[in-house]
């Protein structure tokens, strides 16, 4: 048992105690209405979220958040204000309910467990820092409720999921430059995005040809070392030129014994593949380097870490 597993049972304590002495038949009522609101938000997000995009020109990732909540909002107001005018005005009910007292903590503690799971799942979903991530799928509560509770990692993340791209911005480190910055987190999460590869090589062949320079060819012996740089840096949690045990390209190019007479790197991260090219592109450094008459050859590695973005290393040679 870890700090996860206390946290989730100081929570179920705190629903558990909430339920106390209260109405049955509200508890139970209040458990449903939870449980239907919930999912019919993750159902129905998207009409509010519409009317919030069109009408006031909100972002769409913005739109979908609001209209979860929104849709959640409506539907657990209308379905508790049914519940209370039932149990008023049913002397049966409430009779029923008297008896049934000593129980209200039961689907109280249900609501907590699906609190909970809602939560778990986010954890899981979204970038958070790994040590966290860690600790949940190594407690034994969380780890438990987190596989029976990930049917709902998909709808969650078509709600949820565009927050957490907007979060992350375009980030790079001038060419030659030693500088490193730290992430803020690790992930073994990711794979080679082939198709976003082909797709930039496209832009910057676009780019060198419009202004009459031979296209680059791309150079398949580049790639490995591209593609290694890329994870790693996703990885181990950092942003550099250089490892964190001083290698630079010229040493990932020469563990695979390639020949070159100059190499040249440039890197970025960025949630997609148009705002990492627009950002190299509007970056001095990185430009000359795409529109550089130096170098012939050229081979991106791109790595896919999903909810956390992709990494780029574009190496140059001639």
């Amino acid at each position: 048992m870890n700090w996860i597993d206390l946290i989730i049972l100081g929570i179920l304590l705190l629903f558990l105690l909430e339920g106390l002495g209260k109405s049955f038949l509200n508890e139970v009522f209040n458990f449903f209405s939870f449980l239907i609101s919930f999912f019919l938000s993750l159902r129905f997000y998207n009409l509010l979220g519409n009317f919030f995009e069109q009408q006031f020109a909100v972002p769409h990732s913005l739109s979908a958040v609001l209209g979860f909540v929104g849709v959640w909002f409506i539907v657990e107001s209308i379905l508790l204000l049914i519940i209370t005018l039932l149990i008023s005005r049913n002397y049966l009910v409430k009779e029923m309910d008297n008896f049934l007292r000593p129980f209200s903590f039961i689907p109280s503690l249900l609501r907590g467990l699906i609190f909970i799971a809602i939560l778990l799942v986010l954890i899981g979903s979204f970038p958070i820092q790994p040590k966290v991530k860690k600790a949940v799928n190594e407690s034994k509560i969380g780890s438990f409720i987190l596989v029976r509770a990930q049917s709902l990692e998909a709808p969650l993340k078509n709600v949820f999921g565009g927050i957490s791209s907007d979060t992350l911005t375009f980030l790079t480190v001038k060419p030659q430059s030693n500088q490193s910055i730290t992430l803020g987190f690790q992930t073994d999460e990711f794979s080679p995005n082939e198709q976003l590869e082909v797709l930039m090589l496209e832009r910057v062949t676009k780019e060198r040809t419009s202004i009459g320079l031979k296209p680059y060819e791309f150079a398949p012996q580049l790639l490995p070392p591209a593609r290694d740089h890329s994870g790693d840096m996703l990885k181990r949690g950092y942003f550099s030129h250089y490892s964190p045990e001083g290698e630079s390209v010229a040493d990932r190019v020469k563990k695979y014994n390639i020949n070159y007479l100059i190499i040249g790197e440039n890197l970025a991260y960025a949630p997609t593949l148009d705002s990492a090219h627009l950002g190299l592109m509007r970056s001095e450094g990185h430009k000359a380097n795409i529109l550089s008459s130096d170098f012939n050859r050229i081979a991106i590695g791109i790595m896919d870490g999903g909810v956390y973005g992709l990494m780029i290393t574009q190496v140059f040679s001639n």
